[in-house]
């Protein structure tokens, strides 16, 4: 790891892949400004993707779970200059706030807000995700403009196949899985129309990477996220829920096609050059942002057929 130098810009980053990704345009904004040195540190499943990365000038990931003293001892010891601190959590601002960092950018929610220097309320915020966070920055840069696409790329090597293909990402929360089923059909959709169907997913998922590739597809379940980044960068498309490993495919550049329950999709849905939704967002449950459907039927995905999905999916490729 690089050596963590002093006086720098120290961004935290959260444990959950999708918001961890949401902050690769900040990070790209930070870099365009040049702002610097970056230290990211945060959760060593969603730092690492920053390993040897050019958005960072060094990650630091977290030994257990880190209180605001920890977190405090570790900004003083190398005199940040700033923390950027977006996790919907007090702990950040408080440490910047108790190790004295001069300048602390961070949302308000948790009671965070009067440790800040520069803070704006995220739930009462309008635009997307990262428009919020955007308008934070602002608040102490403000030419600092519109988020700027990441264009995350990664050196990790992947055995790719030769032929084209579209990477189908299944798993996710029970409210937000579009059904085993549906990904089944649309695999042998793609299959029909010359694609390979290569799932991807977590060590955990590989039974059902089994059912979903069945005998036309690959099942490429268990691959690191770092890997799964270096298929997405060959892929032709990629197709998944909202999920961590669908806002990675974004950022990437890969045509992104994700199928939404009843949520805020314009807030929520990744970001990248070339990315749509399928949704049933107009259902009356949403927004809905429960990890288990009450709606008998599961209406906000049930209702969204294999065959719109292709459709959708011919347009976003062309």
């Amino acid at each position: 790891m690089a050596l963590i130098p002093e006086k720098a810009t120290w961004v935290r980053f959260p444990r959950f892949v999708g918001d961890a990704v949401m902050h690769f345009p900040i990070l790209r904004a930070l870099r365009n400004r040049g702002i610097g040195p970056i230290v990211v540190w945060g959760p060593a499943l969603t730092v690492n993707l920053l390993r040897n990365h050019e958005l960072a000038d060094a990650i630091v990931a977290d030994q257990g779970r880190p209180s605001p003293r920890d977190m405090a001892r570790l900004l003083r010891q190398h005199r940040a200059a700033r923390s950027i601190h977006f996790p919907k959590s007090l702990r950040p601002a408080l440490g910047a706030w108790l190790a004295g960092v001069p300048e602390r950018i961070g949302v308000s929610e948790s009671l965070a807000g009067p440790f800040n220097t520069h803070t704006l309320p995220f739930w009462k915020g309008e635009g997307t995700c990262l428009d919020r966070y955007m308008k934070v920055l602002a608040l102490r840069w403000p030419d600092l403009g519109p988020a700027p696409f990441a264009d995350f790329r990664t050196d990790v090597q992947a055995a790719l196949p030769g032929q084209p293909y579209v990477c189908l990402l299944p798993a996710s929360t029970p409210a937000r899985s579009w059904g085993t089923g549906a990904y089944r059909r649309l695999a042998e959709i793609l299959a029909d129309q010359g694609y390979l169907p290569v799932v991807q997913g977590s060590p955990g998922e590989r039974d059902l990477g089994e059912v979903v590739a069945g005998a036309r597809g690959l099942n490429a379940c268990g691959a690191t996220l770092l890997e799964a980044a270096a298929w997405f960068q060959g892929a032709a498309a990629v197709v998944g829920n909202n999920s961590g490993l669908s806002h990675l495919a974004a950022a990437c550049g890969t045509p992104t096609l994700g199928v939404f329950r009843a949520i805020d999709v314009e807030m929520f849905k990744p970001f990248g050059p070339k990315v749509a939704v399928v949704t049933r967002s107009e259902h009356q449950c949403g927004p809905c942002r429960l990890d288990l459907c009450r709606v008998e039927g599961h209406p906000c995905l049930a209702e969204v057929t294999p065959e719109e999905v292709w459709a959708a999916l011919k347009v976003l490729i062309q």
